[in-house]
């Protein structure tokens, strides 16, 4: 039996896609071919909304957007998002700590940024799509673990149960889905035997008893 669950590809396409763009394709498209010191950062939004309204998950508010994520809906203010993305340092400033002689400084700023250079800079999106693609390289091969975290309140006091957060934080982090997986048959199961010699120690019935 399929087992519904939200897929999140379609968020995932819609703020680094390439064909059709994505919001952080778009914005180094405006960052790279416009050059006023105004105006850029409406461009930038009247191009998402010409491009992504089509995607559900994507609406205009005002000089703002908003995308609905799987942990809910986030407002992004538009004003300085240009500027920010171009996330320029002027090319004597590192060549001054290219000259350093402290080697960490050094280490930071190996760019060839001299003149005979005519590469485009990075920008702030670029470096944040080919980090986030380096780390899901790096987990695809791994067999990752992870733990969920609940937390029960804000006062961070002991016998506090806030039950709309515990309840929110049950939906969006996807354990209803693992639920249904597990009652559906699917789930891993290990070895009893392998089971009890790694968790035995944590009940004084078995503790003790098996072989210690």
């Amino acid at each position: 039996t399929p087992i519904k669950f939200f897929n999140n590809k379609i968020v995932c396409d819609l703020i680094e896609g390439r064909q059709p763009p994505g919001i952080f394709s778009l914005l180094d498209d405006i960052c790279n071919s416009m050059h006023a010191a105004t105006g850029v950062d409406v461009k930038f939004l009247d191009k998402c909304a010409m491009f992504c309204s089509e995607n559900i998950h994507f609406y205009k508010k005002g000089t703002a957007f908003a995308i609905k994520h799987y942990a809910g809906e986030v407002t992004y203010e538009t004003e300085g998002f240009c500027d920010r993305n171009k996330d320029a340092v002027y090319a004597d400033i590192v060549l001054a700590i290219q000259t350093s002689g402290n080697p960490f400084l050094v280490s930071r700023f190996t760019k060839d940024v001299s003149s005979k250079t005519k590469t485009r800079p990075t920008t702030a999106g670029y470096k944040i799509r080919t980090s986030a693609g380096e780390l899901m390289k790096t987990l695809s091969q791994c067999s990752p673990h992870y733990i969920r975290c609940i937390k029960p309140n804000e006062t961070k006091k002991p016998k506090d149960w806030d039950e709309k957060r515990v309840a929110h934080q049950v939906q969006y982090l996807g354990l209803l889905e693992n639920v249904r997986v597990r009652r559906a048959g699917f789930a891993y199961r290990a070895e009893y035997a392998r089971f009890l010699a790694r968790y035995k120690k944590l009940n004084i019935k078995t503790w003790g008893s098996w072989g210690e």
